[in-house]
């Protein structure tokens, strides 16, 4: 499945314009629950998991998107260099359990710097907490994305779909030379859902279109819109 990763502050304009297509709700750019029939999961705001007010504020974010297919988390801000990982799989454990309660699976994503860019640890933390990753290509340098994947595949349960973040900015693909390894790879691995995590309108449509001409070229693979249309 495609979905839109919701990332403005300003909700009205990008609900009117993906209202019919499944969204990824970020908590991180608009901090208000919004319950809607096309959101399928929620990104958290930015936290440093190895805090313990961190697990009160997740709690409460899962106790109200119940029902809901997934919350996306980062173990920290990405402005730290070091974590406490005993702490961090104490807190990240407690959290993931409530989930589990309450039907939602809970995904660590990797990010451009700190402890989760570093794949070992991402994998060591899921597999010990048994939690689920998202993927965030646009966070790995081209030439370890692979890698990156190939290490973490078991536990990928959905990916963010651009091309590069550079200077904080997540840019779109002109083509999918880059990524059309990344995706065949995603889908070898049995990953069914990917979000495009773009901030412009035009760039989400365009890159939705690569993403469905992709789907519908792969072989064994029929992508058809009650995949993603609401």
């Amino acid at each position: 499945m495609i979905a839109i990763c919701m990332r403005y502050k300003d909700k009205s304009t990008f609900q009117d314009k993906f209202k019919n297509k499944l969204v990824d709700w970020g908590l991180h750019f608009y901090p208000k629950i919004v319950k809607e029939k096309n959101i399928i999961g929620y990104h958290a705001p930015i936290l440093n998991l190895d805090k313990k007010d961190s697990v009160f504020i997740l709690k409460n974010i899962i106790q109200t998107i119940d029902g809901c297919g997934y919350l996306t988390v980062h173990l920290h801000n990405g402005k730290n260099k070091t974590v406490n990982r005993d702490d961090l799989i104490e807190n990240l454990s407690i959290v993931n359990d409530f989930a589990d309660k309450k039907g939602i699976k809970l995904c660590i994503e990797n990010l451009r710097k700190g402890f989760s860019s570093n794949p070992d640890n991402l994998i060591d933390i899921a597999d010990e907490v048994d939690c689920h990753i998202t993927y965030d290509v646009g966070h790995i340098p081209y030439n370890k994305r692979l890698e990156f994947l190939e290490i973490c595949s078991d536990r990928i349960y959905n990916a963010h779909i651009y091309e590069i973040e550079i200077n904080g900015k997540h840019l779109p693909p002109k083509d999918l030379k880059n990524l059309r390894p990344i995706l065949d790879e995603l889908l070898n691995i049995k990953c069914k859902l990917f979000l495009i995590e773009l901030m412009e309108i035009e760039s989400i449509l365009k890159t939705e279109k690569m993403l469905i001409d992709y789907f519908n070229s792969v072989d064994n693979h029929n992508f058809s819109n009650k995949d993603y249309k609401i």
